[in-house]
């Protein structure tokens, strides 16, 4: 058996679905369809039950993957061994765009003062994409907001965040006596893109209610969305670490509680992979940290 047709039948086995496996080990769907199809030739029975979502394992699917995982873990893992003995091993970092602006700078500048001589890659991801590039190695730990974390990861919990209602200075929206998704859609929203954990959560809580809104302004960065808020293009949500003291004197910011639930920002591993010393320090780092994101109450 190819190394490769294992751990790719691993990935896909343990995200469920072939596109996805592919996107996370920087193959192509038809390479990745083919590596299974392969595998499937040598051991002579099938691995997947096909037309199933998520993709399901056979009897001997499930067999194969307890015997295989082990050895493909084994084998990332000899090859961290080998950078960490040269002790120049990137430690790498999948995070949302939010949280690498406004969250890892501190614990970034303290690695870097203990490791000068080490590379920090940061690479601003949707949480899906986190998750895969954990799951496939090419991040060593990632830093995602999710109430959920699934199986096959471990995860250290950090602080909450909560969602806030952001609007121009004096808008009318800051009078409403209760804010509700009927109200919040009378104006036009600046959004965050419809991967990010914030747009999913309105998305669906909207659907379920049968609420339209405007749909004004949509980016990924937070501090795009404050501007065009500010500036009177519309009124948006974002997680309340987003935000800086000095928003307060251009921005209206009101609570959620009573529209949206906290979330949990943690830091997210592969269970059972090996992680450098650099990287088990990086998440030291994340743990000591105090993070203040009370701006309103």
């Amino acid at each position: 058996m190819d190394f490769r047709e294992l751990r790719t039948f691993c990935t896909v086995a343990r995200m469920g679905s072939i596109s996805a496996a592919a996107r996370a080990l920087d193959l192509g769907q038809p390479a990745a369809t083919k590596h299974l199809k392969k595998l499937e030739e040598e051991v002579g029975v099938d691995l997947l039950l096909r037309g199933k979502r998520p993709i399901q394992l056979t009897a001997a699917g499930t067999v194969l993957l307890e015997m295989a995982s082990p050895l493909v873990e084994g084998i990332v893992a000899l090859e961290s061994f080998r950078f960490d003995l040269d002790g120049n091993r990137p430690v790498t970092i999948a995070s949302t765009a939010i949280l690498i602006a406004q969250l890892l700078p501190i614990p970034v500048r303290s690695f870097r003062n203990r490791y000068p001589g080490i590379l920090l890659r940061l690479w601003p991801r949707a949480e899906s994409e986190i998750l895969s590039m954990v799951s496939s190695g090419e991040a060593d730990l990632g830093v995602v907001p999710t109430a959920d974390v699934p199986v096959g990861f471990d995860f250290t919990p950090l602080f909450n965040i909560r969602r806030v209602l952001v609007a121009p200075k004096g808008h009318p929206v800051s009078d409403l006596p209760e804010l509700t998704y009927s109200a919040l859609a009378r104006w036009p929203l600046v959004m965050l893109g419809a991967r990010s954990r914030t747009r999913r959560l309105l998305d669906d809580a909207f659907r379920r209610r049968g609420i339209s809104y405007e749909l004004a302004v949509e980016t990924d960065s937070a501090e795009a969305i404050k501007q065009y808020v500010a500036g009177g293009e519309g009124i948006s949500i974002l997680p309340d670490i987003s935000l800086s003291p000095g928003d307060s004197h251009e921005l209206e910011i009101l609570p959620l509680r009573n529209l949206l639930p906290d979330d949990v920002v943690c830091v997210v591993t592969l269970r059972g992979r090996p992680l450098s010393q650099a990287a088990q320090d990086f998440i030291e780092e994340l743990r000591s940290l105090t993070v203040t994101t009370a701006l309103v109450e």
